[in-house]
């Protein structure tokens, strides 16, 4: 009995109960939480078990997640799924608010298409509404009119289990580039400052054209993480400041790009805020853009706020409305077609909190500890623990020391209510039951929302307080204990609570010499290390394998810079398929992958002519024949070549073969891309799958 006709019959059967008799839920369980028997199924996938014993109906369901869905807290699971015909076919279980761990659907369900190949091609069938991004549970263009062809030639499978995974590639890359950097101006920052300026010209070298060593077209900005107080502290580094152009602030530098001593650096244009290099040229500054960035970089200085608020400060820069026309001119640095890197560079952990800055200022009963603490005592978790509880924590105000596996702690999630999110506002200036500091997942959401294909626009590096890479988090230990009190005037208190690094430059170990004989600390050593970045690395987690985290203890930065801009320009040109792509005939030598392959080309949003969106050719490309050539077929196509040198993952090159009139006419619009949905071997399974 194929599964049509199986959910048919179900839903026949359920329509004739009269009376008491038992639901639709509770016939085929729909929304309960299920085994797809492969692990992982990533964001871009679509998983399925049709043999799932705990689902009445077999069909477990796990649908790839949408352009612009907001997954509820802790992600949504696997759950029993049937098929529909409207929405009003799909009501099921919902996850119970209450508890933390349970990862059934949130908003509801809808009737949508989840697959355009494999065995469960075109059906309709219940989603989870968590998936479902702006566009909802729309019929893919595939499965419309004569789309709906793209199902006959796919082939069905023996297993059970399978997956459907997303992929999008852009065959005529824009290299097009916005890179934005925040740079921690804090005290202690200057030698890590020079390790990035020392190796930048790595990460340039790495974003030039092989064939002709020119750039991309390219926008450097930068950014500090000095947002101030609110006003909490009356005076010193995290007072108020007057701006440049005359602007009184309590909140820093207002993530406003900086151009400190430009002319002197090389720019050329008095009104600059950020560097430019268009078609192969400067426009706006002279000489080497290495030379120039690291000038502007070391110009930012130590003297800014050790409350550091690298994460909002992108936000401030890029994102948020009402700060005045600078901020607001800023926005317009970003182009809707380019790509977006964002990189920052800071040896503590995010404690963005602006404008509920009520937890700051000197208050007398956290004299016992540093100032920057309380960011990580009220914001951090070990242990499935706040931090806040004493015992075990250490507790707020901190009393005592503290120390887990760092593998064991991660960010609190549960963010107060604040007026910048449009959620409230608490009370910040006493203990609180949430955490004061912004949600560092909206502020990812809001990064996300700045393009319309954030999966393959956006790459975000954080270099900050992580174990090296030669280590690992397993090794690594998350500490509070004391220290010597930095403020020598402060005779009360010899001693404060504060954190300790969890890594130190290798060139720069604690040592004898420099150690303090009461608490064990080397003030030296710290200079060169950093404390546990919980938020940070939370925030660049985020943005899943588009996210990547160096640490900033390493001796030097050559492998951080080179890894950023290795991922940058994967991203202004990949052609490379890193997935294990099923193999429908094993007989036949080479591949047979099953995938559908379609154009999207990029035009201005109508709605809003500053932003890009994308039109799907409705007509799929087929597989070139044996022996194509760009030129010589008859109909656009593509193919798989196999290069292990653009692509060391498997050497899966992607090659779209156009036709000569084709190539005649012009190049396509640049920025088009691919849209391929193709069945996928799971990374783990618990049943064979064949072709994998």
């Amino acid at each position: 009995m194929t599964y049509a006709k199986f959910f048919a019959l179900a839903l026949l059967s359920l329509t004739a109960c009269k009376g008491g008799g038992p639901s639709l839920v509770d016939k085929i369980a729909l929304g309960r939480s299920c085994d797809l028997t492969v692990t992982p199924a990533g964001m871009s996938q679509g998983a399925y078990n049709t043999s799932a014993g705990d689902c009445p109906s077999h069909l477990c369901l796990k649908p790839a997640v949408q352009t612009g869905a907001t997954m509820p807290l802790g992600g949504t699971g696997a759950t029993c799924s049937a098929e529909c015909t409207q929405d009003s076919d799909c009501h099921g279980e919902l996850r119970d608010p209450t508890n933390a761990a349970d990862q059934r659907c949130a908003k509801g369900f809808a009737c949508g298409v989840p697959f355009v190949k494999g065995p469960l091609c075109c059906q309709k069938l219940c989603v989870c509404k968590d998936f479902l991004g702006t566009a909802g549970a729309a019929t893919p263009i595939a499965c419309q009119g004569s789309g709906a062809a793209s199902c006959a030639g796919t082939t069905g499978s023996t297993s059970s289990v399978g997956l459907q995974t997303d992929i999008y590639i852009t065959v005529a890359p824009n290299r097009l580039l916005d890179l934005v950097f925040m740079i921690d101006n804090s005290p202690s920052m200057a030698p890590k400052v020079a390790k990035m300026n020392a190796q930048f010209p790595k990460l340039i070298a790495a974003l030039k054209d092989p064939n002709d060593g020119t750039l991309p077209d390219l926008r450097v900005a930068i950014i500090d993480s000095d947002l101030g107080t609110g006003g909490a502290y009356t005076s010193g580094s995290c007072g108020p400041k007057m701006l440049p152009d005359g602007t009184f602030s309590q909140y820093g530098d207002m993530g406003r790009f900086q151009m400190i001593g430009a002319t002197a650096c090389g720019v050329t244009s008095p009104n600059a805020t950020y560097l430019e290099y268009l078609k192969g040229q400067p426009v706006n500054y002279t000489g080497d853009i290495n030379t120039v960035f690291a000038c502007l970089a070391g110009n930012l200085g130590t003297l800014g706020c050790g409350e550091e608020h690298p994460l909002q400060a992108f936000e401030f820069a890029l994102v948020a409305g009402g700060l005045g026309q600078v901020n607001d001119a800023q926005h317009l640095m970003l182009r809707p077609n380019a790509y977006l890197g964002l990189v920052f560079l800071t040896e503590e952990d995010d404690c963005s909190a602006a404008l509920s800055d009520g937890m700051f200022g000197d208050k007398p009963e956290l004299r016992t500890e540093s100032a920057s603490l309380r960011c990580y005592t009220r914001s951090h978790v070990c242990n499935d623990t706040n931090l806040t509880t004493s015992p075990p924590g250490p507790g707020y105000p901190t009393t005592t020391a503290f120390s887990a596996p760092l593998s064991a702690c991660r960010a609190r999630t549960d963010a107060c209510p604040n007026p910048t999110d449009g959620n409230g506002s608490t009370d910040t200036s006493v203990p609180t039951n949430c955490s004061p500091l912004k949600d560092y997942q909206r502020l990812a959401s809001e990064i996300k929302g700045l393009k319309n294909d954030p999966d393959n626009q956006i790459l975000v590096a954080g270099i900050f307080g992580w174990p090296l890479a030669s280590d690992s988090v397993a090794n690594a230990t998350y500490k509070i204990d004391l220290i010597p009190n930095p403020n020598a005037a402060d005779s009360a208190h010899p001693t404060v609570y504060d954190s300790w690094p969890v890594c130190y430059d290798p060139g720069h170990m604690p040592a004898a010499a420099t150690t303090d004989k009461t608490t064990g600390f080397d003030s030296t050593a710290a200079g060169w290390g950093a404390m546990a970045g919980l938020r940070n690395a939370a925030f660049v987690d985020e943005f899943g394998a588009n996210g990547l985290k160096f640490s900033i203890c390493e001796a030097d930065f050559s492998a951080s810079m080179k890894g950023i801009g290795d991922g940058i320009a994967q991203k202004l040109s990949n052609m490379c398929i890193n997935y294990q792509l099923v193999d429908t005939d094993p007989n036949t030598p080479g591949l047979q992958p099953d995938c559908r392959v379609a154009y999207r080309t990029p035009q201005a949003d109508p709605k809003d002519p500053t932003r890009i969106t994308y039109v799907e050719n409705p007509n799929s490309l087929p597989a070139c024949p044996a022996g194509a050539t760009a030129g010589n077929v008859a109909t656009d196509c593509w193919q798989l070549a196999n290069d292990l040198d653009k692509c060391p993952v498997n050497g899966q090159f992607l090659q779209v073969l156009r036709t000569a009139a084709e190539m005649a006419a012009g190049p396509l619009t640049p920025g088009t891309k691919v849209a391929m949905q193709c069945r996928t071997c799971p990374a783990q399974s618990g049943v064979v799958v064949p072709g994998c």
